[in-house]
């Protein structure tokens, strides 16, 4: 009989793993501190300079500086699952993820000074993701509680639409260099960004909540998957083709999306510094028509220094064992993402064209990568 593969160690301490927990390899140790820490929004303080050993040899080490090192390895706060999660089971088991909730204030690498733009990506990310939980809300529910739902095309097209100018307000601020291009490389450059970005977002989503069942989107409701008429609701008796024919037609794109980005993205577990990595190499792209060389060779550049820079996260923050071979699981998934991209703007324009389930022409025209 094979013995069974033995589990990598704490990634935060060091001693024996429990297996992955909220984003990292933990032992039981290290992740029940860090679910306690972070569901009492536990707030810790050295009192030495901040560089106190973490290991299974002290045992009372330092709580500010052992939870730095939880986010150092990628733990995310937004798997803490605060409340039990209100859409339900899946039947391998039950859910060890929260619902939808936001960052506040994240210091994973503790601001590194080697990965300048990602942790700048970082900050920016994060106050979206602030934005977010306040402006996808409805006024009249502006102070209540609210819950992740099952949404039909038309929530999701007006999500998708609201998300936009967000988007680029991120990339302008976080990349000022993107300001100097001339106004068509900008449209060019983030035309072709967005739904790579939006399917992504997706497959970053399905990692932190540990399920490819549903497809979660940036307002904390989701895509049942499982259940396709839900989505392709028409309650105004307006639309050319029926539900259960819009189904057999599109249906069949959510698994490709899963296949394609959400099963591979849970798979390796991507942190959210490499989910950030993927969206650079996907923003400065290069060989798009239309496209100067000058355009090119400052997205080579960026490129490059983003390479740099999640290279150093690999080795020095995550401590992979074999950081070239992460970096490289990460270039295999862009491929894959294309195909999901085509097969996006596919559905979309079959629905254009049988003016069937269609989205707003805002949305249409940058899902094919006009502005």
């Amino acid at each position: 009989m094979p013995r069974p593969k033995e589990k990598p160690p704490c990634s935060v301490c060091a001693e024996r793993g429990d297996g992955a927990h909220f984003g990292a390899e933990a032992c039981r140790a290290c992740a029940a501190f860090f679910r306690r820490s972070v569901a009492l929004r536990k707030t810790y303080v050295c009192r030495t300079s901040k560089v106190c050993s973490i290991s299974t040899g002290g045992r009372c080490m330092c709580r500010a500086c052992r939870f730095e090192k939880c986010l150092s390895v990628g733990m995310q706060k937004t798997a803490v699952q605060r409340h039990r999660d209100m859409i339900g089971r899946r039947k391998e088991g039950l859910l060890n993820s929260a619902e939808f909730n936001h960052v506040q204030d994240i210091q994973i690498a503790g601001k590194d000074t080697n990965m300048p733009i990602l942790n700048s990506f970082l900050d920016q990310y994060n106050k979206l993701e602030e934005k977010r939980h306040i402006l996808h809300r409805e006024q009249s529910c502006e102070f209540e509680k609210t819950y992740p739902k099952a949404i039909c095309y038309k929530e999701a097209n007006k999500i998708n639409v609201k998300e936009i100018p967000w988007i680029i307000e991120v990339v302008v601020k976080t990349f000022p260099d993107f300001q100097t291009f001339e106004s068509s490389q900008k449209k060019l450059l983030f035309g072709a960004f967005y739904l790579p970005f939006m399917l992504l977002e997706t497959g970053y989503f399905a990692t932190i909540k540990d399920r490819s069942d549903i497809l979660y989107l940036p307002s904390g409701d989701y895509v049942d998957a499982r259940h396709p008429e839900t989505f392709y609701v028409d309650n105004d008796g307006k639309q050319e083709m029926s539900t259960e024919e819009a189904v057999r037609i599109f249906a069949p794109s959510f698994n490709i999306y899963r296949r394609n980005i959400l099963d591979p993205m849970r798979d390796l577990r991507i942190t959210n510094y490499e989910f950030l990595a993927m969206c650079c190499f996907c923003l400065w792209d290069h060989g798009l028509e239309g496209q100067t060389r000058e355009c090119e060779i400052a997205c080579d550049k960026i490129r490059k220094k983003v390479v740099d820079e999640i290279s150093y996260y690999h080795k020095h923050i995550m401590r992979c064992l074999e950081p070239s071979s992460r970096l490289a699981s990460l270039f295999v998934l862009l491929p894959a993402l294309q195909r999901a991209v085509r097969r996006f703007q596919e559905d979309v324009e079959i629905s254009n064209v049988f003016n069937a389930y269609s989205v707003d022409d805002e949305f249409y025209a940058i899902v094919n990568g006009r502005l």
